[in-house]
């Protein structure tokens, strides 16, 4: 995903699905504290083979990386340019080792 979506909106991330009823998997009672909780588990998931982590910070996110560094990124599209130049591994969802990796076969 481009980076400038995040930017040219200003407003909430086009993945947040609380309060939107015609989002994609939207629930009645969602709150956005637990949608951004369950979305940093899942990209965490997904950053565990370059051992970096996600954390929320208020309204900005912090991403760890394996030697102790650490950055703020303000969104989803900057968390994964990040993590390749602070985790072990690149981020690659269509490499077949990285899936492996992350316990997911590619078909």
């Amino acid at each position: 995903m481009c980076a400038a979506c995040g930017v040219l909106s200003g407003g909430a991330d086009w993945l947040e699905r609380a309060g939107n009823p015609e989002g994609i998997g939207a629930e009645e009672n969602a709150t956005r504290r637990a949608e951004r909780q369950n979305l940093i588990q899942m990209v965490n998931v997904l950053l565990a083979p370059g051992r970096a982590k996600l954390c929320d910070f208020h309204t900005k996110l912090i991403l760890k990386g394996p030697t102790g560094q650490t950055k703020i990124v303000d969104d989803l599209a900057h968390v994964w340019v990040t993590a390749d130049a602070i985790g072990l591994r690149p981020v690659d969802p269509l490499d077949e080792e990285y899936l492996s990796a992350i316990g997911l076969q590619k078909e």
